[in-house]
Formats: structure tokens, sequence, C-alpha cells
């Protein structure tokens, strides 16, 4: 079954926000969901044992490259989907992550800065890819998004750039601040649309089951 590493070459740009997201929504709709931290920090797998409050799923910390590439492999064959929430480039496991992906979503903020660090993540992505001498689809999702000039000329910026990005993004709201400490999947409100949006986007790539 498919796994989605999350991936980016820079802290901030609210990659385990995502991950959350995505593995709450997913196990509310009766998904088997398997969550794989690979971020030392471990503040995914702290969020899912600590605060998270909904339908269960099952979660790794693994941030060693050696084991966390073995228990990918394992648990790829068990899911209905893998999510890998990473930390930065100098974290070897995120290199691996991305190697043992069948996709990869990079967020990013609308910076100058962040696009620049979402571009490096994808050439990054692209190089693993022919190295493994197979596909690895890689798309940017805008994050933490204000509907302002500034997110237009990010959006400019990442197509000038030839980067593939995704139609969905997420927008800078409470709901998705809350989630951190909270532990609720948004279930009013905007934030409800955004997420119904990019997972229905991620499910017509072929990166999340149907």
């Amino acid at each position: 079954m498919p796994v989605l590493t999350i991936a980016s070459s820079k802290g901030g740009p609210g990659k385990t926000t995502v991950a959350m997201l995505l593995a709450g929504s997913l196990a509310a709709e009766g998904r088997k969901v398997v969550a794989l931290d690979a971020d030392p920090t471990q503040a995914f797998s702290r969020w899912a044992a600590n605060a998270y409050e909904g339908p269960t799923f099952e979660t790794h910390a693994e941030s060693d490259e050696t084991r966390l590439a073995y228990l990918i492999d394992s648990k790829a064959g068990e899911a209905d989907i893998v999510i890998v929430d990473t930390a930065g480039f100098g974290n070897r496991s995120a290199a691996v992550a991305m190697t043992s992906a069948d996709a990869v979503l990079v967020p990013t903020l609308s910076g100058e800065a962040d696009v620049t660090e979402a571009e490096k993540t994808v050439r990054l992505a692209e190089g693993l890819a022919r190295a493994a001498r197979r596909e690895i689809p890689t798309a940017v999702l805008l994050n933490k998004v204000r509907r302002t000039q500034l997110a237009r000329h990010a959006a400019h910026e990442i197509q000038v750039a030839g980067l593939p990005r995704l139609e969905a993004s997420l927008s800078d709201l409470v709901a998705y601040g809350e989630l951190s400490y909270s532990g609720r999947i948004p279930q009013i409100g905007p934030a409800v649309i955004e997420i119904a949006g990019l997972l229905a986007e991620l499910r017509e790539r072929g990166w999340l089951p149907r």
C-alpha cells in the first residue's frame, strides 16, 4: 500500500501538522494507518500518544535510518497507508524515507527562503528517485497560507521553478494551530473544506487509498 513521506529541508513549514491531519482524517474513515515518526524530536509520536483524540492508528518513533528502512518495508505490507514524518536533511533518515516512498509531499510557507528550500527538497527527491531507478512523484503543498500578494507570488515562483504543486493548500487557520495540543482533527469551519480538498487531490493522484 502507499507510503507517503512528508519532507522539507528546513524546519517550520508544518510537516508534522500535515502528518497529523492526514493520519487522523484517514483513521476516521476506518483506514488502517501506520504513522512513522522519523524526527528525533518525536513531536508527532508524542502528540499521537498524549494529545490525539480520535480513532486509533499505529505509530512508531524511529529516527535511525537503517531501522526506519526495515520498518517502512514491513509496515507497507500491513497498512492501507504509511505516513512518514521526517526531520530536515541533516537527519539521514529523511533521505531513506524519501527513497522508500511511493510519493513525497513537500509543505512550504510563502516566503522566498521557504520556496527556495522547497525546491531543494524536490530536487533531492528527484535525485534519490534517479539513484533508485524508479519514479517517486513529488509535489509542493502551500501551507499556512494567507490570501495575500505574497502567497500569489510564492505560487508563481513555484511555477517558474518548474516544481509540481498541489492545487489544494492549507490556510493559516487557528484550527491547525490548536491541533498540536487539542488533539482533535477539525470538524467544523473552513479547515474541514481544506482538508477534504487535500485528501481528494491526493487520492486523485493515487497517493492515498480511494
